[in-house]
């Protein structure tokens, strides 16, 4: 009887449940982070290509934000910081945040100036950014009611029409800030290129704005090289590498933002996704099932441009984008690493 009972014990515990690992990832953004809901996106393709690991996602968003203003008036770092964040800081921070509000003209004055003028922007105005501090507070407070604790394994630090060629400015310089609160928390950092300036709302016969293209994918190998992130979603590089298309058929007929809207459609949240995985992983996201996007910004059910919310990739659009992302991570890590080995040789 014994020896039977130790039978089934073992058989149960051979067959009993498994406990997922839990990859626990923050996303920093704007709309360009919220639309479609990357983050949800990014969970769903992880878990398929690693079905024993749990994900779990954080979003914290402000519209049309960047990350100078995140790091510097909304203290997103409170977010990274919060395994290790006394409620005493938090404390400290939301006073800040109020008095910031009592203000029309900047605080540190010369970092909104140069930071500004480092995009090629003048007079940007400090009450415009009002609304969102009061969103950071209130944000804050929550934190300060209920504090989850999450030791991040990632921090995602996304772009948004702050990248500049001059060194250690826009995107550049406050992803790095953050970058170095995160490693301090012992969180791996992702940075999101998001790449506004390259998206095509119409077929194309060849890149569009490469320069921009150009500009960004060189800033992030910069970075890279710099900081040493878990890695980069190269989306100004994936849309430049789809746009040119291939040598009898320049072009393509794919669009990757909407015409009534600024922001990217499904087509290019779908890329991202698939760069996400390729990235993060060092696989090709072919043979994912994943195949489908729904808008979250919706009037009277449509999307922007009057379309269904949700798009299905059909097996030819959805292996074509997964086959470019893949290629497009793979040749922006070539870069990034010739870009060590030149710097290794000139020293």
């Amino acid at each position: 009887m014994v020896f039977r009972i130790a039978i089934v014990l073992f058989a149960i515990a051979a067959t009993g449940p498994s406990f997922a690992e839990e990859l626990n990832i923050l996303f920093l953004g704007n709309s360009f982070t919220a639309r479609h809901d990357i983050a949800g996106l990014v969970e769903q393709i992880l878990e398929e290509g690693d079905p024993t690991t749990d994900v779990k996602v954080q979003r914290i968003i402000y519209g049309g934000q960047n990350m100078f203003k995140h790091s510097t008036y909304y203290f997103s770092q409170s977010f990274i910081e919060q395994s290790t964040i006394t409620e005493d800081i938090i404390g400290q921070r939301i006073s800040t945040m109020k008095e910031f509000l009592k203000s029309d003209v900047a605080p540190n004055q010369e970092a909104w100036k140069q930071h500004w003028a480092a995009l090629g922007k003048t007079n940007v105005p400090f009450p415009d950014i009002h609304k969102h501090i009061t969103k950071a507070i209130k944000n804050h407070e929550a934190l300060l009611r209920n504090n989850p604790q999450t030791k991040w394994d990632y921090v995602v630090l996304q772009s948004w029409r702050d990248v500049s060629e001059l060194p250690n400015q826009g995107y550049e310089r406050y992803a790095t800030k953050l970058a170095r609160i995160a490693k301090l928390q012992n969180a791996e950092v992702i940075l999101y290129m998001t790449s506004p300036e390259t998206q095509n709302q119409a077929p194309v016969t060849e890149p569009f704005n490469i320069a921009a293209s150009e500009r960004d994918t060189a800033v992030g190998i910069r970075m890279a090289k710099a900081m040493q992130p878990k890695a980069v979603i190269p989306v100004p590089l994936a849309i430049k590498n789809i746009q040119t298309g291939e040598a009898d058929k320049p072009g393509t007929d794919l669009v990757f933002r909407y015409h009534n809207d600024g922001h990217p459609n499904q087509t290019c949240a779908f890329l991202v996704a698939n760069l996400f995985y390729a990235a993060i992983t060092g696989k090709s996201p072919e043979g994912l099932t994943f195949n489908s996007v729904t808008e979250t910004k919706l009037k009277k059910g449509k999307d922007p441009d009057g379309g269904a919310p949700t798009v299905v990739f059909n097996n030819e659009e959805k292996s074509y984008l997964q086959r470019m992302a893949y290629k497009s991570v793979l040749e922006f890590n070539r870069g990034s690493e010739n870009e060590k080995r030149q710097k290794a040789d000139r020293h």
